[in-house]
């Protein structure tokens, strides 16, 4: 009878046996009873013999693992038979190490909240629906791993006209969702409630915190982009009343849907935090930064600063100048007279040192669309791009400079940075708050993984 040759199964199983024995020899030689380790380490060398000649039969195989089998189950310790879940803390502990490694030294992710780079990079997006229903549990899962989509609706449990409910002047309060609501199903996370009025009865609706619901309810009940004219409209049709505000004229009935819309998630991105380190920062790149010592940096600078931020939080703004640099927004002269709607800013074309600014793509639209504002007050934005708007820092004509850690009146003696949103008419940035500081920027922007959109790829 011919000897059989051992199976890839048996060979992967004596690999793994060996290479434990190894691992058990190397760490525990040292403790081990002569007799004992003397035991392991020819087991182990007769098994690795026999492996590496290929002559061997399954039998003698089978006969040199059982051996070293028996000298592990003896001496092997906490790591065998227990080698599954010591080697899994392991492998979790390397790859912990490994995943901060490179959070801390190459690339960090980042999820945009708000819309202040719109449209260079989306925050979260809203999504109405008007007369279609609502998606089945089906597409609405899809869209929840594709999309990053979360689902909203508010149905009526009474029959009636609809209200928002006013709290102390203002259309939300913040508070805290807990379990199911919260975050990951789990951890309590800060929203917006928002509490409306149907027939008598109140119902609550709970968005994230960062999300704005204003806007949505300015463009599903009043057909307006601009929360901030919606007060006008309301206040107009006089449907402001005992702190609730009337959306709208048409009655429900109990099960209607009132509101139903999507939530999609704002762009996911790496954040390259390696290239700094060799190179400084230069103007047209969209940054992240830390804002926990932005309010003293500028405090001791004397920066006439017109907003705090208060706050320690990771921010992405466009680097429109780097230290040394002059900046100077221009109001075009017939702005004023062509009939513009100033409510959302006064329009201005920056100038960095001196000319118009060219550093990025977002920057030349934005001027350009300034340009067009000039010349025509009712032109469609350039791509999305609303036009810089002068204001704080750089008002009309006002010149200024960004801290160098040369400078004879700079008390820091570190470099400052100056940022503002793509979206002017919508971005808290340098115009109020002042200057980044060197140390506080983080890295760049480098590559949108997530949603899977034409947004998907790398950072403009």
């Amino acid at each position: 009878m011919t000897p059989r040759k051992p199976s890839r199964r048996e060979r992967k199983a004596a690999k793994e046996l060996l290479r434990m024995g190894i691992k058990v020899w190397r760490y525990r030689s040292d403790e081990l009873p002569a007799e004992e380790e003397s035991n392991l380490l020819l087991a182990t060398k007769e098994l690795q013999g026999a492996l590496q000649d290929r002559s061997s039969t399954g039998r003698v195989l089978q006969e040199k693992a059982t051996l070293l089998e028996n000298a592990l189950r003896k001496s092997g310790g906490a790591y065998y038979h227990k080698k599954n879940w010591v080697e899994n803390v392991e492998m979790l502990l390397v790859a912990a190490i490994v995943i901060l490694g490179i959070r801390s030294f190459f690339v960090q992710p980042f999820i945009i909240p708000t819309n202040s780079m719109y449209p260079s990079f989306y925050g979260m997006q809203p999504y109405i629906y008007e007369d279609e229903d609502p998606p089945n549990p089906f597409v609405r899962l899809m869209e929840k791993v594709f999309l990053g989509a979360s689902h909203y609706r508010l149905d009526a449990e009474s029959s009636g006209y609809l209200y928002l409910v006013l709290q102390n002047g203002g259309s939300h309060r913040y508070a805290t969702a807990n379990f199911p609501d919260g975050r990951f199903f789990i951890l309590p996370s800060s929203v917006r409630e928002y509490v409306f009025e149907i027939g008598g009865k109140e119902h609550l609706l709970h968005v994230p915190a960062e999300f704005d619901l204003d806007e949505l309810l300015a463009e599903k009940f009043a057909g307006i982009s601009d929360l901030r004219d919606l007060p006008l409209i309301i206040a107009q049709d006089h449907r402001i009343a005992n702190g609730r505000m009337k959306l709208s004229e048409n009655k429900l009935r109990k099960g209607d849907t009132a509101l139903a819309f999507d939530v999609l998630i704002g762009d996911a991105l790496f954040v390259d935090r390696m290239s700094y380190n060799f190179v400084r920062p230069k103007s047209g790149d969209p940054i992240v930064f830390r804002t926990a010592k932005i309010d003293q940096f500028n405090q001791e600078l004397g920066t006439p600063a017109k907003a705090r931020i208060g706050e320690d939080k990771y921010y992405i703004k466009r680097l429109v100048g780097e230290p040394g640099d002059t900046l100077e927004m221009k109001v075009p002269e017939n702005i004023f007279s062509n009939g513009m709607d100033l409510r959302k800013g006064v329009p201005g074309i920056l100038h960095r040192n001196g000319s118009p600014i060219v550093s990025s793509e977002a920057s030349v639209k934005n001027n350009r669309q300034v340009s067009l504002f000039a010349q025509d007050p009712a032109s469609e934005k350039l791509e999305g791009f609303p036009g810089y708007r002068a204001d704080g820092l750089l008002s009309n004509q006002t010149l200024l400079r960004i801290p160098l850690n040369s400078d004879l009146n700079n008390p820091t003696k570190q470099n400052g940075y100056f940022a503002m949103g793509d979206n002017s008419t919508d971005s808290l940035d340098g115009r109020a708050w002042g200057f980044v500081p060197e140390s506080q920027i983080i890295g760049k922007a480098l590559f949108i993984y997530y949603p899977f959109t034409r947004r998907w790829g790398l950072s403009r």
